[in-house]
């Protein structure tokens, strides 16, 4: 069975090459450095089992490259290979139709079991994903949610109580949104009077008990 790794570092290739080979008895390993390189060597693969993709090489453009891979080839499983454990790479990796998302944080035996369960026809989602779907699945619901007050708020009110649950002041949600002052405490008291409360922290609360996070951006 032919196997292809394509990854833009000539060294994460060689230290994965010595366990890729024990994945099957007989393995072949195909390089590639670019999607581009990828999906040539793909077709003049004649036995191509096995796809191993680097997230962030050269054309593939997000996750642009993996649906090239699995249009061109659908018959045969392919894992995101990335440096980064975000779990939002992970989660849109799957979504986008990956096989796995193999962080290059883990050891190589590791790999070969979680390569091996791939091949029997079964996904790998990395454990830390798990927290993530459900926090996202709570997330979309309660915002999605008709019963819920959080349904009534607009995307712009979405943006600032994702700040008020940051703890910004609304000097620093006027420079995160680009707005002024005066618009973010009228957009406030539309806040609170859809929320049913009456200040910050109160609405902060109901964000939180929802199941709404911060969105980073608050830095005075």
């Amino acid at each position: 069975m032919d196997i292809l790794l394509a990854d833009d570092h000539a060294m994460v290739r060689d230290g994965l090459l010595p366990f890729l080979e024990r994945v099957v008895p007989d393995a072949r390993v195909v390089e590639a450095a670019t999607l581009d390189e990828a999906l040539d060597k793909a077709r003049q693969c004649p036995q191509l089992g096995l796809a191993i993709l680097d997230l962030n090489m050269p054309g593939m453009d997000g996750l642009n490259g993996l649906s090239a891979m699995l249009k061109a080839h659908p018959q045969v499983p392919v894992v995101i290979l990335s440096g980064s454990t975000h779990p939002a790479d992970a989660y849109h990796s799957i979504e986008a139709g990956a096989n796995g998302f193999i962080p290059k944080t883990m050891r190589g035996e590791t790999i070969i079991g979680i390569l091996r369960l791939v091949l029997s026809g079964e996904k790998y989602v990395p454990p830390y994903l798990f927290d993530y779907h459900h926090d996202k699945h709570s997330r979309d619901e309660a915002e999605s949610d008709p019963n819920s007050p959080l349904s009534s708020l607009s995307k712009r009110e979405h943006d600032i109580l994702k700040l008020i649950v940051d703890g910004a002041p609304n000097k620093v949600i006027a420079r995160a949104l680009d707005l002024q002052e005066v618009t973010v405490k009228a957009h406030l008291r539309n806040i609170f009077r859809k929320l049913a409360v009456s200040n910050r922290t109160e609405a902060a609360r109901t964000a939180i008990l929802a199941g709404i996070t911060g969105s980073g951006q608050a830095q005075a």
